[in-house]
């Protein structure tokens, strides 16, 4: 059997894990391959992103760095998509919206335990689970540490949020800080799925942050030291849409962009992890 993948696809021809057959996975196995499991979010993402841009765009990371990883020879298997996960965080957004479908912090790590544990159990040696909803980081390094422990595979968490720092913010155009639904997560939709973007919803919005917070203060999935879960509520006066930035500086260009950073970033990760096990 050979490697699922040719060596000359675009991210585009990555199959996702729900196309593959059971032949292609067990060839995946037998080839040394890695597997690295997507995690999103049904969740809003104000009037102009879809309630999948969390998984949309936590896929296609995979999908980029499995087609750059395979035109260098080393087989890197997409693994099938979670798009669910925990509430946001009311310090990013406190009012709940239609369409959120959230799950338990307890439910998030029994799936995610699961699913690792059978990856391992099939074979696969070297697991990433990355992170497309921020609020999952917490529950995919615990479950990660737990699954490594357990079993003989090497279960790691990769958070690009901070990975690709200070880089990433060299693509932003817009002013002021820019969070959910804003700039950059439109841009990268913009690039994944422009026929699900509406700019004709586009609006700004950010909240009235203290002009001198402390040092360090961003949550730790941003490389910050301060896990704020909630803001007084004049913080957050007039946020109507669920949005947290200015959409409208967004281009597929820009989302490429962003998604080069991410991917130079994550295939490093991934050649340094093989290059560390070596065959094993």
């Amino acid at each position: 059997m050979t490697f699922p993948y040719p060596d000359t696809a675009t991210w585009r021809e990555i199959p996702i894990f729900d196309e593959l057959t059971s032949h292609d996975v067990a060839a995946a196995v037998a080839a040394g391959a890695h597997v690295i499991v997507p995690f999103g979010a049904t969740e809003q993402h104000a009037g102009h992103l879809p309630l999948g841009t969390d998984t949309y765009q936590s896929v296609d990371i995979a999908r980029r760095a499995a087609a750059t990883l395979m035109r260098e020879g080393v087989p890197l298997l997409v693994g099938p998509a979670v798009p669910f996960g925990p509430s946001a965080v009311q310090s990013e957004s406190p009012i709940d919206f239609p369409g959120s479908v959230y799950v338990s912090h307890a439910t998030l790590l029994s799936l995610t335990r699961d699913i690792c544990h059978e990856l391992a159990r099939q074979g696969f040696k070297v697991i990433y689970l990355v992170c497309g909803h921020a609020e999952s980081d917490p529950v995919l390094q615990i479950a990660a540490k737990e699954v490594s422990e357990e079993t003989d595979a090497s279960v790691l968490s990769v958070q690009w949020l901070i990975g690709t720092q200070p880089e990433y913010g060299t693509v932003k155009r817009a002013p002021g800080s820019q969070g959910h639904a804003g700039e950059g997560e439109t841009a990268r939709m913009l690039a994944s799925a422009p026929h699900l973007v509406r700019p004709h919803k586009y609006v700004s919005y950010r909240p009235a942050l203290p002009a001198d917070p402390a040092a360090h203060d961003k949550m730790p999935y941003l490389g910050g030291a301060i896990g704020r879960y909630k803001y007084p509520p004049h913080v957050f006066e007039g946020f109507e849409d669920g949005l947290w930035g200015d959409p409208e500086y967004a281009t597929a260009e820009s989302g490429e962009a962003y998604y080069e950073i991410i991917d130079r970033w994550l295939c490093d990760v991934i050649r340094k992890e093989r290059a560390l096990w070596g065959a094993a």
